[in-house]
């Protein structure tokens, strides 16, 4: 009854099925909602009230918290506006305790039921200052929901209600201004989050979902959100625009003095299994992490950086030109990192991190990761390819399996010895190994007629290592010399690759086979150093001037040596080059500034100045200098509190690496072959960026809208030959120019009259890009349009329930033929249901269904997810909890693929895990008793 898999084969099930079960599932879907509509349509109790200080002002920003008496939970919240009035709506009726709380103030209780009876009211709220003596309350432990502080907003953790064993991310999805998404990408007042800190320490490097998916939420005290602001503005006290959204996560006194963690396993049907492990120890100086995981069932790592690793790295997410892609929008699933994951896959991986601050602002840290994963991937490929007056099709069929492993070391050291310098180390190491065995078969049609076949057989051992240092030194200045400023960088890799292959070429129109039994050893090395230095002089009030001065380089060689196994005894000679390339550079730069607490403004003039070259086989060289004017400018200005304009403009130059330089060919597909080109230009791009951002705090309504654009002078693209029998030579060369522009604003809001939480969203991309075909210029123009609506519940106390659909259309325009334009639509749908009715019981499920239509391709494609679990929380405290969860229920899981490029249409199909269930029992340590929360006592008098 359990599959193990799906495969491409697979998709050509029974598709009226698929159509028919996907509009009864967004049937049920419509029902689903209604009913819940229905339900929170009942809720029509509302409260208003004024708050005031002993001088009868009104108090803005003050947080109006309805509790639950029996374990002073949240259950609705308000927050007072510029008159010192508050309205909550669609309250529940029942008994709640009233809270009102404001920082540098004595909080408010009081009892009260909803509705009122006898003409009872809530009377103006007097809020008294600390410094009095507390008259109208005893408080034996306070709890305040969420409190609104200058510039952070910070919420206690044991107000939010989550299931017994939940991460940081189910908490923070409860919090009222944090949105987490199904990929678990967090925003906080409307803004990316760039940073999670536990403690205020780094934890796990920089990848904030290595703690919001692992560290227990019972383990939290508090949550603060806040503007991290930069290094410098931190010493000098000198605002300078730079921040970056900030998550800290407070811990409990009690988890501080012990260990705590869980333990994980699981076994499922067709001999499906996962098994984790997680330990933590945290103390005030110390701060040490284990975390552990093994499956068969496609979960990757602890960080993205593990599913790049598993993916085949940076160079498997690059376009064809050389342009960095991440492909999220062909599939909705909430999956790892919110990237498709196909093949099956085995993976485990192992970390530790350890911080240890000997003394405030002294802190150190260390990471280290380590993963490995084996996937045997089976994947149908369709291609159409446009030529400059028609277009061929290409079908390949791929059967591969992978074992990747990948070590990660990451370190750092903060030192403000004292207020006026501060020292800054970081840096890290990564150790990779591979192996690659790949069967494929393709063939290309023109006009439905086989011109040519490649059967094909290919081994891949490589093999890296790279590291990277960064070290920075700030001086604060006494007089008008506000700051002085040094730092460096310096990184090194090492890659070697040995790859063999076997190719039976056929080319039918000439009866012509040629078979080709070779092997290519390539060894590439890469420096990269920098240094920087800077001058920050007060001119005038809040006017700045800041001399800076960067000098850096890269120094690469690529050594091939290709030719006829077994050994490097018959090397040709002609395809096994000795390749080094550099680039040295100046960069003087003079920026102005002007900086308040509320406007940045900074303009920079620089110059980029060096020296590009090349040499190849220790005797031919060509060297070009390089000059460029690469100004930069930012303005930003908070108009209101959270209510922000940005605007940013900056250039760059972009130099082409050893691998699009070298001027060897790459023979290893005989139906593509490559040619980098040692004449190629610098890339010339300038940037500029537009954003609003808008965040109301009395009702949580957020307003994104952000426009840029990107032009690029010579931009690095293919020019492509093509032969009679449809082989191709694709050669690197500087097209004049590029365009790319993205518009897109997101809505979130609360609808209290409903009880719900509407997000939207709109995306719209542009790109305008050259390249050639048999040297005839190919303008490709394509725009895309995306829309995302849904929907979640504010209250979460038992039930969470969320449900969206997203639509996209991309568009795409070829100017060699305009009969090949093409438009196609992707529609997606999802639901979410979670309800814990106690702390012995929890029960979730997920339904998404993803459509592909059928114009450009052979057909359209609906693809069912439905997946369900069920927990059983027990022994003392709940340390032990029981996991039902079945996976693809109706068994429809797809690999699909579609994407839209310069010069060709794209479908991928792939196998993908199929339908399992499994049997989990977790364990966790060191529970410490819960009982219900701190306990609220007011006594009148």
């Amino acid at each position: 009854f359990f599959g193990e898999g799906r495969s491409p084969a697979d998709v050509q099930s029974p598709k009226i099925n698929l159509i028919n079960l996907s509009s009864n599932m967004k049937s049920k879907l419509i029902i689903l909602l209604l009913l819940l509509t229905s339900k929170l349509f009942s809720q029509q109790l509302s409260l208003t009230g004024n708050v005031v200080d002993e001088k009868g002002s009104a108090l803005s920003y003050v947080t109006i918290a309805l509790m639950h008496p029996e374990d002073s939970t949240l259950a609705f919240f308000g927050v007072t506006n510029g008159e010192g009035s508050f309205e909550i709506k669609n309250i529940s009726q029942g008994k709640y305790l009233l809270q009102a709380a404001l920082i540098s103030y004595q909080t408010y209780y009081k009892p009260i039921e909803l509705p009122f009876q006898n003409g009872e009211k809530l009377n103006t709220i007097l809020l008294k200052s600390k410094a009095v003596d507390l008259n109208a309350a005893d408080v034996s432990a306070e709890r305040i929901p969420l409190m609104l502080k200058k510039d952070t907003i910070e919420y206690d953790a044991a107000a939010f209600k989550t299931k017994p064993d939940a991460v940081a991310e189910d908490l923070l999805r409860k919090m009222p201004g944090i949105e987490v998404d199904r990929a678990g990408n967090i925003k906080a007042q409307g803004e990316d989050v760039k940073q999670v800190l536990v403690d205020g320490k780094e934890f796990f490097g920089n990848d904030p979902k290595v703690a919001t998916k692992n560290l227990p939420a019972d383990a939290i005290k508090k949550v603060q959100v806040y503007d991290k602001k930069s290094d410098e503005a931190e010493l000098t006290g000198i605002a300078d625009g730079e921040r970056k959204k900030t998550i800290n996560l407070t811990l409990k006194d009690d988890k501080k003095s012990a260990w705590f963690g869980d333990v994980q396993a699981g076994a499922g049907t067709d001999e499906h299994y996962q098994a984790s492990a997680k330990v933590y120890r945290f103390s005030g100086k110390q701060q040490f992490a284990a975390l552990g995981m093994l499956n068969n069932i496609n979960k990757f790592g602890f960080s993205f950086s593990d599913y790049m690793d598993f993916n085949g790295g940076m160079h498997n997410m690059m376009d064809e030109s050389n342009t960095f892609r991440l492909n999220m929008d062909d599939n909705s699933f909430p999956v790892n990192f919110g990237q498709p994951v196909t093949g099956l896959i085995t993976s485990g991986a192992g970390g530790l991190n350890y911080t240890y601050e000997a003394k405030k602002n002294n802190r150190f840290n260390i990471s280290y990761l380590a993963n490995g994963a084996d996937k045997k991937l089976e994947e149908n490929t369709l291609t159409k390819n446009y030529t400059a007056d028609d277009y061929f099709i290409e079908n390949d069929t791929l059967h591969q399996t992978d074992k990747n492993r990948a070590q990660r070391l990451n370190f750092g050291w903060r030192n403000k010895s004292d207020s006026m310098q501060t020292v800054i180390l970081s840096g890290g190491a990564v150790l990779t190994n591979g192996k690659t065995n790949a069967q494929s078969f393709e063939e290309s049609y023109s006009d439905q007629i086989l011109l040519n076949n490649l059967s094909s057989n290919t081994y891949n051992k490589a093999n890296g290592v790279n590291g990277n240092a960064h070290a920075a030194y700030l001086k604060k200045g006494n007089s008008n010399w506000k700051l002085f400023k040094l730092s460096g960088d310096v990184s090194a890799s090492q890659s070697l690759t040995k790859t063999e292959w076997e190719n039976i070429t056929n080319y039918f129109s000439t009866g012509e086979q040629l078979t080709n039994n070779q092997f290519q050893n390539n060894a590439n090395n890469l420096i990269r150093y920098n240094a920087i230095t800077s001058l920050t002089r007060k001119l005038y009030h809040d006017y700045y001037l800041e001399p800076m001065f960067g000098a850096g380089g890269a120094n690469e060689t690529l050594n091939r040596k290709q030719g006829v196994p077994p050994g490097e005894e018959q090397v040709i000679d002609s395809l096994s080059p000795d390749f080094t390339r550099s680039y040295n550079w100046l960069r003087p730069a003079l920026r102005f500034k002007k900086n308040t607490e509320k406007t940045h403004f900074n303009i920079t003039a620089e110059v980029e100045a060096g020296n590009m070259s090349n040499e190849l086989n220790n005797e031919s060289k060509e060297s070009s200098d390089v000059f460029y004017f690469t100004p930069s400018a930012s303005w930003e200005r908070e108009y209101k509190t959270s209510r922000r304009l940005r605007a940013y403009y900056e250039s760059r130059v972009n130099t082409p690496d050893a691998s699009q330089l070298l001027p060897v060919a790459n023979t290893i597909n005989p139906l593509e072959v490559y040619n980098g080109n040692r004449k190629l230009k610098p890339e010339y791009v300038h940037e500029a960026q537009f954003n609003w951002m808008l965040f109301d705090q009395f009702s949580f309504t957020s307003v994104f809208v952000g426009l840029n654009g990107t032009y690029t002078k010579d931009k690095i693209n293919w020019s492509r030959s093509i032969d009679n029998n449809l082989g191709q030579t694709l050669t690197l060369i500087n097209v004049r120019d590029d365009y790319r522009a993205e518009a897109n604003a997101d809505y979130t809001t609360p609808i209290r009259k409903l009880g719900i939480t509407l997000h939207a969203s709109a995306k719209e991309t542009y790109n305008r890009g050259i390249n050639l075909v048999d040297n005839v210029e190919n303008i490709n123009t394509n725009f895309g349009n995306e829309l995302t609506l849904s929907i979640d519940n504010r209250s979460k106390n038992k039930w969470d329930v969320s449900a969206g659909a997203t639509a996209q259309i991309t568009n795409s325009y070829y100017s060699v033929q305009q009969s090949l334009n093409d438009r196609y639509f992707n529609m997606a749908y999802f639901a979410e249901l979670s309800y814990t009715p106690n702390d012995k019981w929890h029960f979730g499920t997920t339904a998404d269904v993803t459509n592909y239509n059928a114009k450009s391709f052979h057909e359209s494609i609906s693809v069912p997810l439905l997946k369900a679990e069920m927990s059983y929380y027990f022994l003392k405290s709940k340390r032990g909890v029981i996991t039902l969860e079945a996976f693809d229920i109706l068994n429809k899981n797809t690999g699909v693929q579609r994407s839209s490029e310069a010069n060709y249409l794209q479908q991928k199909q792939s196998n993908i895990i199929g339908r399992y269930a499994m049997l989990s029992f977790k364990y966790r340590l060191n529970k410490f008793d819960d009982k219900g929360g701190v306990k609220i006592e007011v006594n009148k008098r």
